[in-house]
């Protein structure tokens, strides 16, 4: 009976240590003194004083955690809450920080810019991009003669990162090199450069430049802040990174508005201006149908008709094309034949077929038709995890050594009444 009372009480006490040491952490504490926030799970709320979504998770403009695009796409997407957010990746290719910076040219840097120098000159400039119309509208404009500025983002709107080869954006960019227009950043998710920290600020224009340089071997020295929002650090930020702030003289408002009233914002804000005093900068979208079907034929005919010569954006402020880029390997302009060779053969997107949500502009928001799609956390991970989404290594060595203390202690007392038996 001894014996039984013993092996039974050896048992209850494996049991006892599996159930209490496999028992989940906590989560952490609700910010407060401690400026920590708790980790939730999908579904749960998130966002400012409220809490940071589990790894793998995004956090929604709307403050819900979960995955897909409508959480994770940027700039919807809360970075600093949600740690899966399309704008918290970074994309293939080596890093460009430390990349020399010399100054170069005329065009002054870390100045807001918002008209052309030369007299009688348009810059048509198209933002956000590249997206399903871009194709479309370089075809427009290479039928008109006429080349344009694109200020491209790199991941926004769940296109995928723009050197990602799966895509067709390589394709278009190479493209708009190859047909004689200027790229130019605005930045990586499409962040607001003056609600961000300096931290995320710098990531948002160093990752952009990471994708381009990726390509094609340098980045562009000319930069649009989203929303056109850049207060005197971050004008001072892009002047040490050796950019030309350009933004536009002429909103034709083609993000709020649909094409028949872009195009009357276009055609009042033309009237105000008189060739001879100087040229415009426009400002479009090539996200948009709207646009690329109606209202960029129709600013190329009314600029012509009025006597506007329509060039890029560093041709209308009198930059030569090998200013509008730095070489990553000196920090230098680059030379002509480095453009042409990066541009290359492009092949038509055409032939990788289109995308089935061709037909969806991206909306407010930055939110489009596609999704964006990562894997969440399995019920049984999660079982096995703590509330950081890192597995609980330490709970499953504690079960392990209660239950081999206990064995251990059954074996012993078995072989102390074996011998026992014996010596009677």
């Amino acid at each position: 009976m001894l014996f039984l009372g013993f092996v039974t009480g050896a048992l209850a006490l494996a049991s006892t240590a599996e159930a209490t040491t496999a028992r989940p952490r906590s989560p952490s504490p609700v910010a407060g003194h401690t400026g920590l926030l708790k980790r939730v799970s999908s579904g749960g709320s998130c966002g400012p004083g409220v809490g940071t979504c589990d790894d793998g998770l995004c956090c929604s403009s709307k403050g819900l955690c979960g995955t897909g695009g409508a959480f994770c796409t940027s700039p919807g997407c809360q970075l600093t809450y949600g740690p899966a957010c399309d704008g918290n990746k970074t994309p293939e290719g080596a890093d460009t920080s430390q990349v020399s910076r010399p100054k170069f040219g005329k065009v002054p840097y870390g100045v807001d810019i918002t008209q052309c120098s030369t007299p009688r000159t348009m810059a048509l400039s198209f933002d956000d991009g590249p997206y399903h119309y871009t194709h479309e509208l370089l075809d427009l404009l290479k039928e008109n003669g006429v080349v344009a500025t694109f200020y491209v983002t790199g991941v926004n709107g769940a296109k995928g990162a723009i050197n990602d080869p799966s895509t067709d954006n390589p394709a278009i960019l190479r493209r708009m090199l190859a047909d004689g227009h200027q790229i130019g950043s605005h930045s990586w998710s499409h962040e607001n450069m003056e609600t961000v920290g300096f931290e995320e600020r710098r990531n948002q224009i160093i990752k952009n430049e990471i994708a381009l340089a990726d390509l094609f071997g340098f980045f562009p020295t000319y930069y649009r802040p989203p929303y056109t929002s850049c207060g005197d650090e971050c004008m001072a930020e892009l002047a040490e990174l050796g950019y030309h702030v350009t933004n536009y003289n002429l909103d034709t408002k083609d993000w709020e508005v649909d094409g028949a009233e872009a195009r009357v914002n276009y055609e009042t804000l033309l009237a105000k201006v008189t060739p001879k005093s100087g040229g415009v900068i426009t400002l479009a979208h090539d996200i948009h149908a709207d646009t690329v079907h109606g209202l960029a034929q129709f600013m190329i005919d009314k600029a012509r008709s009025q006597g506007y010569k329509l060039v890029t954006v560093g041709n209308c402020l009198g930059d030569p094309e090998s200013n509008w880029y730095r070489d990553t390997k000196s920090g230098n302009a680059v030379n002509d034949s480095l453009i042409r060779n990066a541009a290359g053969n492009p092949s038509s997107v055409e032939e990788k077929g289109e995308d089935v949500s061709r037909n969806k502009d991206i909306q407010p928001g930055g939110q489009s038709g596609r999704v964006t799609t990562q894997t969440p956390q399995t019920e049984s991970a999660a079982a096995n995890s703590g509330d950081d989404g890192s597995p609980t290594h330490e709970s499953g060595a504690a079960t392990s050594l209660g239950k081999h203390t206990a064995l251990g202690m059954i074996f012993l007392f078995c072989f102390y009444a074996l011998c026992n038996g014996m010596l009677r």
